[in-house]
């Protein structure tokens, strides 16, 4: 039975998690984050908090996504409805609902962690749209918390996966439109970022969609 408790910041204590354990061995074992002897967060747990955050972080990008496109697209008249490709359309990942919960654990948490790894460069470029005209407190704003979500997102994705996952060796798609965020044209430089927040946007939704299917596989089993 694990002595849960909630005072220390969540992915910290991912990160005390000491035992390698493999996935499908999950059902017949308690997996707890340790602290001096103590069991702080169950499996379950991790997963919930996990799930927590992407949509939090999933419900501010549509926010910023809403309001950039009000803001910019609509104000500036550019006609703009459909983004071009993202930069994650290759990989290869559950279309819709039904697919993801016929994916296996595994391949679902995979996908998870692409996803935000994928982001990680365009990510350090978002903050640049702060250099479009008259940009929106409110979009400044929920930028700058989306970051603070995803960071954590990350680093506790990173850990469960380095902890549940089974090793291989994955190649990220790589990002190219830094060059059309930079660009001299004002418009050309909104639709780029269109084009960026409108990804992950739909990016993002897939993140959350997939953790709380994992979540829920994971609340199936009996031990956690």
């Amino acid at each position: 039975m694990c002595l849960c408790r909630e005072s220390a910041p969540l992915w910290t204590l991912l990160l005390l998690l000491s035992n390698l354990l493999l996935w499908d061995n999950v059902a017949s074992v308690t997996m707890c984050a340790m602290k001096n002897g103590h069991c702080f967060l169950s499996l379950k747990k991790m997963f919930h908090m996990a799930g927590k955050q992407s949509r939090e972080a999933s419900e501010i990008i549509s926010g910023i996504f809403t309001d950039f496109k009000k803001h910019y697209v609509e104000v500036h008249r550019l006609q703009k409805t459909v983004p071009n490709k993202c930069h994650t359309s290759s990989i290869p990942l559950p279309k819709n609902k039904e697919q993801a919960w016929k994916a296996g654990k595994n391949d679902l948490l995979k996908s998870v962690d692409i996803l935000l790894t994928s982001w990680n460069t365009p990510l350090q470029h978002l903050e640049d749209l702060f250099t479009l005209k008259d940009v929106p407190a409110v979009v400044i704003s929920k930028v700058k918390t989306m970051k603070e979500k995803d960071a954590g997102l990350v680093e506790g994705i990173k850990t469960l996966y380095n902890l549940l996952g089974n090793g291989e060796t994955v190649n990220y798609p790589a990002w190219t439109g830094k060059a059309s965020l930079k660009s001299d044209n004002e418009d050309a430089r909104i639709l780029a970022f269109y084009d960026m927040i409108s990804c992950l946007n739909s990016d993002f939704k897939k993140i959350k969609i997939y953790l709380n299917i994992l979540k829920w596989k994971i609340y199936r089993l009996k031990n956690y």
